[in-house]
């Protein structure tokens, strides 16, 4: 008995912010498949061409100009949410590269055959590396190329990556895991994590005031489930009971004209 064919079925939200087909065919470009309203806009200040629609609520879904859009990338490592992605449908007759942003070590390299993965993190097909640009934040924009039946299903790769694609087998060298980011609003590393622990600031709360952790655009959405892992691991006390930081009204960002009776400052 044959095994049942793969269905590809692109999330119908998702095909709604997709350009025309006339673009699809120019080039490159980026699209944010963001679909919570949190004050996040590092897409917005990170386009240099104007492509990504300003925002006049920090809540806004962003919104991708595909007139202005170049397809660079810039938005996809700044994004926190790893919810920007640039397609290239013009790639190859029959090949699309999807980028997306990869934040493990060690990094790959172009050419690697790679497990591609969709939103669920599960396997649907093979892809190569195409490119590999990293950033000053130490974020990098991974290109894979996949038929042009996965354009809109591949959204990653699989990790960790195993023999039988060829890369890295056995322990990474020169990986440098103090390097790794925890807190991507603030720009916090892990060894700065460790200093404090070791200093003995071993709440939330303090974590929190002494580096600004959860303080930032996505107030705590990313870093908090990281430091109560390693809170617990240094205090040797289950998760769930790690108190967690005092969180204050208002509790999203509020316009001072708001306060004032004003609609817009």
């Amino acid at each position: 008995m044959k095994n049942e064919p793969l269905i590809l079925k692109v999330p119908e939200r998702v095909l709604r912010l997709l350009p025309s087909e006339e673009r699809r065919k120019k080039g490159p470009y980026a699209i944010f498949e963001c679909f919570q309203q949190i004050p996040c806009n590092p897409c917005y200040t990170a386009c240099k061409f104007g492509a990504v629609k300003e925002l006049t609520d920090i809540n806004e879904l962003p919104e991708t100009f595909y007139d202005k859009c170049v397809g660079c990338g810039a938005c996809v490592a700044h994004c926190s949410g790893l919810a920007a992605f640039v397609i290239d449908e013009t790639w190859s007759e029959s090949q699309t590269v999807v980028k997306f942003a990869w934040e493990f070590l060690p990094l790959p390299q172009k050419g690697d055959v790679v497990d591609a993965v969709d939103r669920d993190g599960q396997t649907v097909t093979k892809g190569t590396v195409v490119s590999v640009v990293t950033y000053k934040d130490r974020t990098s924009v991974i290109g894979i190329a996949v038929d042009d039946a996965y354009a809109h299903i591949v959204r990653g790769m699989a990790l960790p990556l195993t023999a039988e694609n060829g890369v890295f087998v056995g322990e990474p060298e020169n990986v440098v895991l103090d390097e790794s980011i925890v807190c991507r609003c603030e720009d916090i590393d892990m060894e700065t994590l460790k200093r404090l622990l070791d200093e003995n600031h071993l709440t939330l709360n303090d974590l929190k005031l002494e580096a600004r952790f959860s303080m930032g655009p996505c107030q705590g959405k990313t870093c908090t489930a990281l430091l109560v892992r390693e809170l617990s691991a240094r205090l040797g006390k289950p998760a769930e009971e790690i108190r967690g930081p005092r969180h204050r009204q208002p509790l999203r960002p509020v316009k001072l004209g708001a306060f004032a009776g004003y609609k817009e400052l």
